[in-house]
């Protein structure tokens, strides 16, 4: 194997390898609930004999209005009253251990403003589990409603047609945008960028990079005002292109060329 790439194997932290979690598959609405109330206490595990477990819901939770808000038009909404509430009560099941060694593996995307799809964050070992459940819900009318309207919403069209009285004119039609004018007398007055020297741009190029770390590449051929090919040029000499975030598809210099201030505590 190469250095390239191993320098480009992240690191994974193992720290809580060793903690013991549970593995446990929930329905849907109680996912969309515990994302809405994220970083806080969901509820409690309550435990009797006969490994007999029961989560009991937080009554104060935030629970999304998609869940709880009742169909706009339907037969079936007739029959059983509006606005469904979530059941507060949830059975676990256990299931035997299947002879499988199953861990958490998590990563970090904070700071990954570009490209956050990548797998590219801080991997960490969570734990690895111990025992493996299923939250199932109580058998009960308040969870038929709930289904009942999850079912209605999702049969509804996600677009309707609605008759207007009157047709509002949003923009009206121009013979040629401002941009297209700009263009054409750009064309006609021959205006062409000329190259300047090569030093000079150089130094332009330092003296930007000592304002920022990084740059694109239109934004350094706006800054100059010279064109992107010969300002690539400069930049393939003293500066390095990044390829991976979170500064993808940046320039920034490289290290020989580097002179920021560090500033001292007094």
């Amino acid at each position: 194997m190469s250095s390239k790439d191993q320098r480009k194997r992240p690191n994974v932290d193992c720290d809580q390898a060793k903690k013991r979690v549970w593995l446990v598959k929930v329905p849907r609405y109680l996912s969309e609930i515990w994302e809405a109330n994220a970083g806080t206490e969901v509820g409690k595990l309550i435990t009797a004999g006969n490994n007999e477990v029961k989560l009991k819901s937080r009554p104060d939770l935030m629970v999304p209005s998609e869940l709880t808000q009742a169909p706009t038009t339907s037969v079936a909404s007739k029959k059983i009253a509006p606005g469904p509430s979530v059941p507060s009560e949830h059975t676990f099941l256990m299931k035997t251990d299947p002879q499988q060694t199953l861990a958490v593996l998590a990563e970090d995307k904070a700071g990954l403003e570009e490209e956050s799809n990548i797998r590219t964050g801080k991997l960490s070992v969570e734990g690895y589990v111990v025992q493996r459940a299923e939250c199932r819900p109580p058998n009960d009318s308040s969870y038929l409603r709930l289904k009942i309207g999850q079912i209605e919403k999702s049969g509804q069209p996600k677009r309707q047609v609605i008759q207007i009285q009157k047709a509002a004119v949003k923009f009206k039609p121009v013979a040629a945008h401002h941009e297209d004018l700009q263009r054409q007398k750009a064309k006609k007055e021959g205006i062409k960028t000329v190259r300047a020297d090569r030093d000079v741009l150089r130094q332009t190029i330092f003296h930007a990079f000592e304002k920022h770390q990084y740059y694109r590449l239109q934004d350094l051929q706006q800054l100059t005002n010279q064109p992107a090919n010969y300002v690539k040029e400069i930049l393939q000499e003293i500066a390095i292109y990044n390829q991976t975030p979170p500064h993808k598809s940046m320039w920034e210099l490289k290290p020989e060329y580097r002179n920021y201030d560090v500033q001292k505590e007094i």
